[in-house]
């Protein structure tokens, strides 16, 4: 019951976006500027302060990383295969430095452990440099590990809660050095759509227009809108830049149904339309027709005779008879087929073995992806 009831709510909520899959939203929300990305940063280094739940004696690399972190402080000729210690694990560090963090910003950090450890609650990250794809140190990276779980081993059970082998630090790392970030690139400005779309780029360079029609404003590709900066603006960039980015465009969306196998759950993005098509399945059959009507105009007016679409859904359930039907005017979406079988008590995994077989047949005009 639970599950029926959530995918009435999801249905609801998609029928009213799908009656206009057309959304208003302003640049900064759907676009970035070509040189604001992320770089991605790497470390290697221990976890100290466990409570037994670190390497055991046989990680070499373990014994040779307690050895050369202790040589730091002085501590020489060590015979590495007599160290031995379950309270320290070796681990990848890995956090995201932005285009415009400066030295001595924080930044969040990932921990992984890449041995035997069980667990790192409780662990403590020793001194770690970060390093990013060209070899060179951005930040530093050191604090206690936050482990969203538990683990707990006895002689003949084990007990565990979400995953204990890696965690996190919030604002792990103080970052050393930035990175050279140029917002303008041979005078222009360049705005990179978040997913493309050819109609979402000519609304932007329309927009973008509106402002001062004489602005050079070009569509590059179906993801890139470049603007030549502006006379008055040379200097004046970042002024420039929030202007546009808070202007509002039309973004459009490409038909798309998206279903989790494992969750049972759907989502469905922009006008997904249904072509005549009829499905039988187990004890139901499923039919989707178009019919076409003649509208008479009211008497002694001066209106036209005109032609009207509309869709009729139906589903007859085994030889009872018994059917609920849908006739939805000018719209045959696939919202109301689901809707229709959502009302008759069918479980998630029908609808989607349903909504495969109307894929398969091409009668769902939408991209489908199962994950």
């Amino acid at each position: 019951m639970r599950k029926i009831i959530i995918f009435s709510l999801i249905f609801i909520m998609q029928i009213s976006f799908a009656l206009d899959p057309v959304v208003k939203t302003r640049i900064k929300d759907i676009s970035r500027l070509l040189n604001d990305r992320q770089n991605m940063l790497i470390g290697y280094g221990l976890v100290v302060g466990l409570q037994g739940t670190g390497d055991d004696a046989s990680n070499e690399v373990a014994r040779q990383g307690i050895a050369n972190m202790l040589s730091n402080f002085g501590v020489n000729n060590l015979d590495i295969d007599n160290l031995k210690s379950k309270n320290t694990a070796v681990v990848m560090v890995t956090a995201k430095l932005g285009a415009f963090n400066m030295p001595g910003d924080n930044i969040d950090v990932h921990v992984s452990s890449i041995g035997q450890a069980t667990s790192l609650k409780g662990g403590i990250l020793l001194f770690t440099p970060l390093k990013a794809g060209n070899g060179e140190v951005y930040a530093i990276a050191q604090g206690p590990v936050a482990v969203g779980g538990y683990s707990v081993e006895g002689k003949s059970s084990k007990t565990m809660k979400n995953h204990v082998a890696s965690g996190t630090i919030p604002n792990g790392a103080i970052v050393e050095n930035s990175v050279k970030t140029d917002l303008v690139t041979n005078g222009e400005l360049v705005w990179v759509l978040d997913k493309q779309d050819f109609t979402t780029v000519e609304s932007m360079k329309s927009s973008i227009s509106k402002i001062n029609k004489k602005w050079d404003v070009r569509a590059i590709s179906g993801s890139q809108v470049s603007l030549k900066v502006p006379e008055e603006y040379v200097g004046k960039e970042i002024a420039l830049i929030s202007l546009v980015n808070a202007l509002n465009v039309e973004s459009d969306s490409i038909a798309r149904i998206v279903i989790n196998e494992r969750s049972g759950a759907i989502v469905m993005g922009g006008p997904v339309k249904v072509a005549p098509v009829v499905v039988s399945y187990q004890n139901l059959n499923i039919s989707v027709k178009n019919e076409t009507q003649v509208v008479q105009p009211g008497a002694f007016s001066s209106g036209t005779t005109a032609i009207s679409e509309e869709t009729r859904i139906s589903v007859e359930e085994g030889k009872t008879g018994k059917a609920v039907e849908v006739i939805k005017t000018n719209d045959n979406t696939i919202e109301q087929v689901a809707a229709v079988l959502n009302h008759i008590g069918m479980t998630p995994g029908d609808i989607i073995s349903i909504l495969q077989l109307m894929k398969e047949a091409g009668a769902i005009k939408a991209k489908m992806e199962i994950i």
